[in-house]
């Protein structure tokens, strides 16, 4: 595939799953949260304020990353001085330090003002996704999200010492440097909040630090810390706890999604930039999961741009869908379910149907013969081929 390309895992926190749908900007309670929106130049690191509506409470400031300033810039997406990731949506992510070795370096936070002030009673979804930079020697249990009724504004670089109230609980170690995990959490509002922070609030000796690994390919030396990116941050009314998906996994679900984000050249060809294309979906699910917008939407360009091409659709189901379809009928038809599910989102797209023709190969054809939940990942799936 003549794509330039990030291979990504997109992964939930294991503890809780994520609901598998964007977040419409208009129920946000946060103006910018996948810091799309600019408000002058990003020249440096440390340049979140550069992010409308975004601030650091600290002295420390926090980073962000955009894919319009200079290749070779330390801000740069995908390949910036903390590591190599493209964004979850859109060009721009932020970054924070979470924690450092010995307390070397300061640690640095986000803050961002709600819309407006958070209604007494209502319960509110809040979830953010973050990515273990590559070159972090370490990661951390300890990244969550402070609700405070004031503005925070130290004037110094000493840590935050509140008690956050997502997640419920700070067990996981976030050491994903593929792809981003989803953190998510439900907050009962006391009706005068209006800020969120995002970051380490625990001491250094209670933070359960481990040793991360250097992905391979990267030479440049680690940092003894742990750096997170950090984009989509939402904060949503909802009725009922169930609507922010957070109930406890079972051994058999899974919400590791396999992806693939795409920068596309407009050098190539149409054709090329679909053929072998794939669409990756969570376990027994047939939803298009909102990390392949991106995808599908350059997709769809390259289906408009050749209005000749046809396409084929071929859906795919891991060795757990495999097994446990011979006990669930509704299971049976899945593969050819995901097929058809991307059929639909090319021709709610304004794409003809006579151009797509859809199939299934069950399990027979996996991209990956590994057991582990990342190499099943890869076989819950759905090809792209162009048709001759």
């Amino acid at each position: 595939m003549n794509l330039r390309t990030t291979s990504v895992a997109f992964a939930a926190s294991l503890a809780f799953t994520l609901a598998a749908q964007d977040v419409p900007d208009s129920l946000n309670m946060i103006a910018n949260g996948d810091f799309e929106q600019l408000d002058g130049k990003l020249k440096r690191l440390g340049g979140i304020e550069v992010a409308k509506g975004w601030e650091s409470p600290t002295e420390v400031p926090a980073d962000l990353y955009s894919e319009t300033v200079a290749d070779g810039s330390p801000s740069y997406v995908p390949k910036n001085a903390h590591g190599f990731q493209g964004a979850l949506s859109g060009q721009n992510y932020a970054g924070i330090l979470g924690y450092s070795y010995m307390d070397k370096d300061p640690r640095s936070y986000l803050e961002v003002k709600f819309k407006k002030m958070l209604k007494k009673g209502q319960l509110y979804c809040i979830r953010y996704y973050v990515s273990l930079s590559d070159l972090s020697k370490y990661s951390s249990d300890q990244l969550g999200a402070y609700v405070s009724r004031i503005v925070v504004k130290k004037r110094d670089e000493s840590s935050l010492t509140y008690q956050p109230q997502v997640p419920a609980l700070l067990s996981k170690v976030y050491d994903d440097q593929e792809g981003w995990t989803g953190i998510c959490g439900v907050y009962e509002a006391k009706g005068d909040e209006q800020y969120l922070i995002i970051g380490n609030f625990t001491a250094t000796d209670k933070t359960n630090a481990q040793k991360a690994r250097r992905p391979k390919g990267e030479t440049r030396p680690q940092q003894t810390n742990a750096y997170y990116y950090i984009d989509d941050v939402s904060v949503t009314p909802i009725k009922r706890m169930s609507e922010c998906s957070c109930e406890q996994l079972d051994e058999t679900k899974t919400e590791f999604i396999y992806g693939v984000k795409v920068t596309s050249d407009p050098n190539i060809k149409p054709a090329d930039r679909l053929d072998r294309s794939t669409i990756y979906f969570k376990r027994y699910g047939s939803a298009i999961d909102g990390s392949m917008n991106g995808l599908l939407t350059n997709l769809v360009e390259a289906m408009k741009a050749d209005p000749t091409l046809k396409i084929k659709l071929t859906g795919n189901i891991d060795g757990i869908e495999v097994d446990r379809s011979r006990l669930r009928p509704d299971l049976s038809e899945l593969d050819t379910e995901r097929a058809e599910a991307v059929k639909t989102f090319f021709t709610n797209a304004g794409i003809s149907a006579a151009r797509i023709t859809t199939g299934g190969n069950k399990g027979d054809s996996p991209a990956s013969d590994g057991t582990d939940e990342i190499s099943m990942s890869k076989n819950r799936r759905v090809e792209v081929s162009v048709v001759k």
